[in-house]
């Protein structure tokens, strides 16, 4: 018996795509052009103890930001949701905003772009390590960046005992992705919490899945503990 092709993806009329582009660079330039979006972003750099000089303004070019790219980013993910192997991976907004783009200005072949969207990721191993390196070293890049207070002995163990959590975490996340075969709902509010059922997944990848639930378990027990360590010794 032979298997169904894929279905394709759904998609919107291609008009509403470009307008998403269109809106949110031309709203964006507009932000820019008129100093909105630059005033915006130095406020974040003034003394946190201090008020900010025109609270109003912000909050409608918060607004208006928000309204220009919020088109294009639900876009991106309706898209984005719908690609096997960017869901699992906690990639749909990115790829989402490829197809996007895709679907929008060039010329997308609807068979093609099914079999894409079917295609469930692999065990690469690679991958993981790299998965895992990056998300280990984001905390200390991050923290001991921006606060100077940390960069001692026991700031740099806390820090980098979390960021450890974090890069098992993400490695264990990426092998245990190739072995899911219960793939919870797209829109699912707890999808999450049920990707950590080690029952939706192959014999192979549960392991993987009991890793992340250790993982996660003992990263808030060593952020507040190690917290306390560094700051009330």
């Amino acid at each position: 018996m032979e298997t169904p092709p894929p279905s394709p993806p759904r998609l919107r009329p291609r008009w509403l795509y470009r307008f998403a582009y269109i809106w949110a660079v031309a709203g964006i330039g507009w932000l820019l052009i008129s100093g909105h979006l630059l005033s915006y972003f130095s406020a974040f750099r003034e003394p946190l103890n201090q008020p900010p000089s025109d609270s109003n303004s912000l909050f409608l070019t918060s607004l208006l930001w928000l309204a220009f790219v919020a088109p294009l980013l639900l876009l991106a993910y309706d898209l984005g949701m719908q690609h096997t192997e960017a869901r699992r991976l906690n990639a749909s907004f990115w790829r989402g905003i490829r197809e996007t783009w895709r679907v929008a200005w060039q010329h997308a072949d609807v068979g093609e772009m099914a079999q894409e969207f079917a295609e469930t990721p692999d065990d690469d191993i690679s991958a993981a390590v790299l998965q895992g390196v990056g998300a280990a070293a984001l905390p200390l890049a991050v923290f001991l960046g921006a606060i100077p207070s940390l960069r001692t002995g026991p700031g740099v163990i806390w820090i980098g005992g979390a960021g450890i959590l974090f890069g098992v975490t993400a490695y264990c996340h990426r092998r245990a992705a190739a072995y899911l075969r219960d793939d919870p709902s797209r829109w699912s509010m707890f999808r999450q919490w049920s990707l950590l059922n080690a029952a939706r997944y192959e014999p192979a990848g549960r392991p993987f899945v009991r890793a992340q639930i250790v993982c996660m378990i003992l990263l808030p027990l060593w952020w507040l503990g190690g917290g306390a360590f560094v700051m009330w010794r």
